[in-house]
């Protein structure tokens, strides 16, 4: 009979519990998208860039523009934000450049770099839709990630 009694307290108990982690990582998944909004900038050392170090800035920048841009969160992108760490990520877009031998490669961030330049300086978010493609299109050929889309952008897709 006391089982019975407690019944109620048990399942009140679970379902406070249930409530205060269901916040608590509503609130974290808030915050971490709020901190994540700001254009991935690397500590890049020029001379020490390697192939993991290359695939990995590829996956980083990729899943950035997705979280940014896709699925209809490109409307609502923050261009303050973006001219904000615009001065560093072109930096370390600059050392990635330097450092790959790849001409196919070496001439996709080179046009990424453009791209970037152009949103920079017109606020068309057409243009970092194109930069979100080069590193998805990057990241399958690169990194082979997989993936049924693929927007066919890039010259190290098209030779390697």
């Amino acid at each position: 009979m006391s089982f019975i009694r407690r019944k109620p307290i048990i399942f009140s108990t679970i379902l406070f519990i249930a409530i205060v982690i269901g916040s608590a990582v509503t609130i974290y998944l808030k915050s971490y998208r709020a901190a994540s909004n700001e254009l991935p900038v690397q500590q890049l050392e020029q001379a020490h860039v390697n192939k993991a170090d290359i695939g990995e800035y590829i996956t980083i920048n990729h899943n950035y523009w997705n979280e940014e841009l896709c699925w209809g969160r490109s409307k609502d992108f923050d261009f303050t934000l973006f001219q904000k760490k615009y001065k560093d990520y072109i930096g370390n877009l600059d050392k990635m450049i330097e450092s790959v031998d790849n001409p196919d490669l070496k001439s996709d961030f080179m046009l990424t770099q453009d791209l970037l330049e152009q949103a920079e300086e017109t606020k068309d978010i057409s243009y970092l839709i194109d930069v979100h493609r080069m590193f998805h299109d990057l990241d399958v050929k690169y990194n082979n990630y997989a993936t049924s889309d693929y927007f066919g952008v890039t010259k190290y897709g098209e030779n390697n």
